[in-house]
């Protein structure tokens, strides 16, 4: 098992390294740009470069976000509650998060198929490059989420909301 967390571990971190390069990548082409299309030479693709990146950036993020598990809540209002309910309120999120990527999996693999033949005419290279975020992101979001729902049930209620 800890074989499967130090992978785990070292996928999380080249996730990280890869989110960074592709928000410098963008930063950068837009940047420039912006400066050539000033000084009248535009670089015609690069607006569709950086819609690719920020496609995978976007999923990717997502996916980085959910590493930890206080992503999304209403800590304010639920930790009035008891314990046992503010377990129950994670497990419960956390599997209808886990029906909504396995939506977007589904329905993104199909868009991906059905959009392969279009091409972004300035890189000449298939729509589906950046539609394959979504079912791509969605399965390593799933992961993540499918970790941290494991978590939640291993839990004991008597040491739910504390730091681990």
């Amino acid at each position: 098992m800890d074989t499967v967390k130090k992978i785990y571990a070292r996928f999380c971190w080249l996730e990280q390294q890869i989110a960074m390069v592709l928000l410098a990548a963008i930063t950068v082409l837009v940047f420039v740009s912006a400066l050539t299309r000033t000084f009248g030479y535009p670089i015609n693709w690069a607006q569709d470069a950086a819609l690719i990146m920020f496609a995978w950036l976007a999923f990717i993020g997502g996916d980085i976000a959910l590493h930890s598990t206080g992503l999304i809540g209403i800590d304010l209002i639920v930790r009035r509650f008891p314990k046992v309910f503010q377990k129950g309120i994670d497990i419960l999120f956390k599997i209808v998060m886990l029906v909504f990527l396995a939506v977007l999996v589904i329905y993104g693999y199909q868009y991906v198929l059905t959009g392969y033949k279009r091409l972004i005419t300035t890189l000449n290279v298939s729509y589906a490059f950046v539609t394959a975020s979504v079912p791509v992101g969605a399965v390593l979001m799933i992961i993540s989420v499918s970790i941290n729902l494991v978590k939640s049930i291993k839990t004991p209620v008597e040491k739910w909301g504390e730091k681990a």
